[in-house]
């Protein structure tokens, strides 16, 4: 599969302290990537740098196996479509601000697509309010129109379910989930949500102090390696033995096996507790269950019905110490 994106040994820095410290990423084309990590780990640095509006102060970008130079940053710019976290709407109606961007890139049947757009996301009504005066989700929808419209080979997502209810926001995850189908294009976006990441992307990158983790950093827990365990003062986790030193550990959700008692295999760690969340997520199953720490598995509606799993149960979750990433 072609490369949309290659990043080379890319370094980025505010106030002399680093930001960004990325070695080797590839991003593919027509896929779907979500950046995931806490606040400050990143991810709208990175996705500045993927709509070419911040430059790295080390290291190289590869758009489509082209070298990114200064000098073709606005030729970039143009294939690009991005959704800041804080979108920046003009004076003036939600068909001019839309208007004026296909002006800007000199396309034509600029009113067939506007309304086009507009029925996608369902806010054909809002076509001729004032933009200023939207609410924080239907401004959001707008600012997406905006960028969808231009019909760009990326589209960069910064955090687009901040500001959206639960009825948006189920309803952006069902267009986001066939975007890159239907388009062929390539999809990239951030958020804070790690199992929302993994059940809407092709591809998952964790970032954690500006560093790629090889880890969801879901699951993550906070303490220190002793012997061939993971203490976080109110747990212990029995880890590889290859595993000598770090301050972090996380559990993929999907390596988490539910079973109503301590499953007699080779996984090494069980932990019995109480189901406190049972949520659908994009066709599987999030289940939180609290053992004195919440841990959060993903599992298939078949074994939800076959455990016979309801809120308040009990359960035990299993899973193996060469599950466990330590970092």
């Amino acid at each position: 599969m072609e490369n949309i994106y290659q990043l080379n040994q890319l370094r980025f820095y505010y106030n002399d302290k680093p930001a960004l410290s990325l070695d080797n990423i590839q991003l593919q084309a027509g896929k779907t990537t979500a950046l995931i990590g806490a606040n400050g780990s990143g991810k709208s640095t990175l996705l500045n740098m993927l709509a070419f509006l911040t430059s790295p102060a080390q290291g190289e970008i590869l758009f489509n196996g082209q070298r990114v130079n200064k000098k073709g940053l606005v030729r970039y710019r143009r294939r690009v479509g991005f959704l800041a976290q804080k979108p920046f709407m003009l004076l003036g109606t939600v068909y001019d601000n839309i208007d004026l961007a296909l002006k800007i890139q000199g396309k034509g049947r600029r009113s067939e697509k506007i309304i086009r757009v507009l029925k996608q996301l369902d806010i054909e009504h809002c076509i001729y309010q004032q933009a200023k005066l939207l609410s924080g989700g239907e401004l959001q929808k707008v600012a997406l129109a905006r960028s969808l419209v231009l019909e760009p080979e990326v589209l960069l997502l910064d955090e687009p379910f901040s500001y959206l209810d639960q009825s948006s926001a189920q309803a952006l995850e069902t267009f986001l989930q066939g975007y890159t189908q239907e388009t062929g294009h390539t999809l990239i976006f951030s958020t804070h949500n790690r199992l929302q990441g993994f059940a809407l992307a092709d591809k998952v990158l964790a970032l954690a102090d500006g560093l790629e983790v090889k880890t969801p950093l879901i699951n993550l827990f906070h303490g220190e390696v002793e012997g061939h365990q993971f203490h976080s003062g109110s747990m212990s986790i029995v880890l590889s033995e290859a595993i000598t030193t770090g301050r972090h550990a996380s559990i993929n959700p999907k390596d988490i096996v539910l079973s109503n008692g301590a499953l007699e295999s080779s996984m090494r760690n069980h932990f019995q507790g109480r189901i406190i969340m049972i949520a659908d997520e994009m066709g599987s199953v999030r289940v939180s269950v609290d053992t004195g720490v919440v841990f959060k598995a993903l599992i298939t509606y078949q074994a939800l019905e076959e455990l016979k799993l309801n809120l308040g149960g009990e359960v035990w979750v299993n899973f193996k110490s060469s599950a466990v990433v330590v970092f």
